[in-house]
């Protein structure tokens, strides 16, 4: 298991790697940590905590996606920039409902549900999908670059969740 969360965490580095003339930016590193450490609080809590054990994971999902909604209202809030900013067209709105259905609404559901079903830690490692789901569509959809460090890591990261899996038999 701890080889697989390893070489899991080696495939996303693998990913993450740019060309080199990109610069990083350290607001954007301390809020992808803390979007890390809140959704590994959340992965742990659902799969921990007796007092939620009970709640259903509709309700469950409700609750996640009320907090994200008023930490978006508090920041927003704090923006001089309207909550509608740039969305004006019947298309955008669409495509804002899109976007609070299915990679909101069913993945934080699907998530609480593997939690429950399979534990924290190998639904941890699973989620290494969901980037690489990204980088696929972002690749074949929009025509953004798939580079030798992006296939590199996607390997390495497909490798150790079919040798977690198997390992485990579950």
């Amino acid at each position: 298991m701890w080889l697989a969360i390893v070489a899991t965490f080696a495939g996303v580095l693998f990913m993450t790697q740019g060309g080199g003339d990109e610069a990083v930016n350290p607001i954007g590193v301390i809020l992808s940590l803390g979007s890390a450490l809140a959704y590994a609080f959340f992965i742990v809590v659902i799969n921990r905590n007796k007092a939620i054990a009970d709640i259903s994971n509709t309700l469950l999902t409700f609750y996640a996606l009320m907090v994200g909604a008023f930490v978006f209202l508090a920041m927003n809030l704090q923006s001089d920039t309207p909550i509608t900013a740039g969305i004006s067209t019947a298309g955008d709105w669409l495509n804002l409902v899109g976007l609070a259905i299915l990679p909101t609404i069913v993945s934080t559901a699907t998530l609480a549900i593997a939690t429950r079903n399979i534990g924290a830690t190998k639904a941890s490692v699973l989620g290494v999908f969901e980037p690489i789901t990204a980088i696929l569509v972002g690749a074949l959809v929009f025509g953004e670059p798939l580079t030798t460090n992006i296939v590199v890591g996607i390997t390495i990261a497909v490798i150790a969740v079919t040798f977690m899996i198997s390992v485990t038999k579950r």
